[in-house]
């Protein structure tokens, strides 16, 4: 690539569209509008500064489009000096060893810790510098750039996602638990077990027990090494490969690496690997296949579409059922676009609608006939997939989330907001720049974005933050375009303002809750270590050799029933929790863990805070403290 586009704008005449339209401007100009009757309604509804934040935030983005349209139109791809293919200049290599330093800085200072569960402040900063040095690098000439960069981003992926894994002796977050539970099964039963949801669905679960069974690991490493690698090493390159072919700029296919990377939902899902997250994977490869090789090599990248689409049917339902949506909004959107430009149709769709209509059959023949799903999709639609479908929560669990304060939450989403809503500026070039298969990408994406936010406004539930997961996959490569429009020219000034955006933004990224799970520096009222720590572990085992009984404790204990010999050892205490009662519950029985006597924990299906010490309660109740070690403590009530 030479860093530059090499098509041009058609003038509007003999364009074969009517003559003035612009799209970017109409997209540009409703959004405007919808931004700010949506920043009334929710001032008028729900009242959160948070979520009007996200209608400020757009608007900002429209008018930005709007002032930098005619430059960004002339000048953006890039210059003749970002693309140049000549050797590695000296600043290029000075940014590498700089980058290599601050890597061993970080390992040292996660190495250095005081704490033996958190990750310093020190190793989120250097993080963030490390992730401006890549940004820096990418603006730099330097010949197969590409080969140098993505093994960089893939060390800065593997350092956030797996520093968190190897700190704490357990697995990380909730589903992971039931997922090592039915890899167990799988490996005890040298076959795959009957009547579970995944039984029909089990690559991902094939994947790690078959890393588990040939290098003789446990599941927490042979997951880490298997798919959270996957994901890892094969988005960078991948996103890359599209990034670069949308723009024809391979400047815009590295930073989307980049920031697809260190994306909040992307670091969560590395860490906490699951069905969902592996089989986005395929999602990747297949629109590299759609969007690019189909073009070079048709019958190669349809034999290699259909066998990923497969592969997605057989891992997880709601990729699936995104894949799926990808596939028809690609198609409807290149049809849009051919319907209002008669000069669209030089080339061949990316997605056909036989290919859409044949994926959806099988899906849903796969659902109905195999494994049973198309029951859920059922109760879903007749239920009119409302939200008490996914989440019953008391109303002061649901209450608790606007009793955090206001800079918290803030500061919680305000990186995952500002890459959704500045990568509207890249979407916003590609409608100008009037290319039918960016414009396509560009709506696919949006439209996902759209699943991910409309819900948490309307009372409705489509599991939001795996939207938002799959809409940072593509809206990785709007976002990179949209950052380079502030580096327009290779000067100084604006790659250090590229770089130092780019930091910022990484670090809002990955010290958000969803990205961080162990150092909560900005969000003490609202982030919960899903994680055991090696004292907690062995608190758990004396509990479960001198109980008699099932023991009520915090939700997140529950999590150990999936793999302990008794699955009802652990019964969720929430409703005591949240009242600070404990004996008219019945519970004989019940499990303190000292963490949740400062820090919020899981309740229901939310989050909540204690607002009473539960050991003084349970003493003052008539319990007695029959185990305590430093991490936990066991309380037996003392008569009827």
């Amino acid at each position: 690539m030479n860093g530059r586009w090499s098509g041009s704008l058609p003038s509007s005449k003999g364009s074969g569209v009517d003559r003035g339209v612009h799209p970017d401007k109409i997209l540009a100009c409703l959004g405007i509008v919808a931004s700010t009757i949506l920043i009334v309604y929710l001032t008028l509804t729900i009242g959160r500064l948070v979520f009007i934040l996200v209608g400020v935030l757009t608007i900002l983005s429209c008018l930005l489009w709007l002032a930098i349209r005619e430059r960004a139109i002339r000048e953006f791809p890039g210059s003749r000096v970002a693309g140049a293919k000549t050797g590695k200049s000296r600043l290029f290599v000075v940014l590498l060893i700089l980058f290599l330093v601050l890597y061993m800085l970080s390992i040292a200072a996660l190495h250095l810790r005081t704490a033996p569960y958190e990750r310093p402040a020190g190793y989120f900063i250097l993080t963030s510098l490390m992730a401006g040095v890549i940004a820096l690098e990418t603006l730099l000439p330097c010949r197969k750039k590409a080969l140098w960069i993505l093994p960089q981003v893939i060390l800065l992926g593997i350092s956030v996602a797996w520093s968190q894994i190897l700190i704490v002796p357990g697995i990380l977050s909730s589903d992971p638990w039931w997922h090592r539970m039915f890899v167990s099964q799988i490996l005890n039963l040298h076959a795959i077990p009957e009547g579970y949801w995944y039984t029909h669905m089990p690559l991902f679960h094939l994947e790690v027990a078959g890393t588990s069974l040939l290098a003789g690991l446990d599941y927490r490493l042979a997951a880490m090494l298997s798919v959270s690698l996957a994901q890892i090493v094969i988005f960078p390159p991948a996103i890359y490969l599209i990034g670069t072919a949308l723009f024809n700029d391979e400047r815009v296919g590295l930073l989307a690496g980049l920031m697809l990377i260190t994306a909040n939902q992307q670091i969560g899902m590395s860490a906490g690997s699951i069905p969902n997250a592996f089989a986005a994977i395929f999602i990747v490869l297949v629109l590299y296949l759609l969007f690019k090789l189909k073009y070079t090599r048709p019958v190669r990248a349809r034999n290699l579409a259909f066998l990923l689409l497969a592969a997605i049917i057989l891992t997880h339902t709601i990729t699936a059922a995104c894949m799926a949506l990808v596939l028809f909004l690609t198609w409807s959107a290149s049809r849009l676009y051919g319907l209002l430009r008669v000069d669209a149709a030089t080339k061949a769709y990316p997605v056909t609608l036989g290919l859409a209509s044949l994926f959806l059959a099988a899906m849903l023949g796969w659902w109905y006939f195999v494994s049973g799903h198309i029951a859920v999709l059922s109760d879903l639609v007749r239920q009119g997939f409302t939200r008490d479908y996914f989440v019953q929560n008391p109303a002061v669990v649901d209450a608790y989330p606007g009793l955090v304060p206001v800079p918290e939450q803030i500061f919680n989403n305000i990186g995952m907001f500002i890459f959704f809503t500045l990568s509207l500026v890249g979407i916003f070039y590609l409608a100008a720049r009037r290319e039918r298969n960016g414009f396509a990408f560009g709506a696919v994406g949006l439209t996902l974005l759209g699943l991910g936010f409309f819900p948490l406004i309307t009372g409705l539930s489509f599991i939001e933050h795996r939207w938002w997961y799959f809409s940072q996959i593509l809206l990785s490569v709007p976002l990179a375009a949209s950052l380079l429009l502030v580096a327009r020219r290779p000067r100084a000034p604006a790659m250090l303002l590229l770089a130092a955006c780019v930091s910022l933004l990484v670090f809002a990224m990955i010290t958000s809750p969803a990205a961080d799970n162990d150092n909560p520096i900005f969000s003490p009222n609202s982030a919960v270590r899903t994680g055991f720590t090696e004292s907690e572990l062995r608190a758990l085992d004396t509990v479960d050799r001198i109980r008699t009984g099932p023991v009520g404790a915090d939700r997140y204990v529950q999590v150990v029933n999936y793999v302990w010999s008794d699955p009802a050892f652990i019964i969720p205490a929430d409703a005591m929790f949240i009242e600070g009662t404990y004996r008219s519950y019945g519970v004989d029985v019940v499990l303190v863990r000292e963490y949740i006597r400062d820090n919020p924990i899981f309740c229901y299906d939310g989050m909540f805070r204690l607002t009473h010490d539960p050991e003084r309660t349970l003493a003052g109740e008539g319990y007695d403290r029959m185990y305590a070690s430093g991490s936990a403590g066991l309380f037996r009530l003392n008569g009827p």
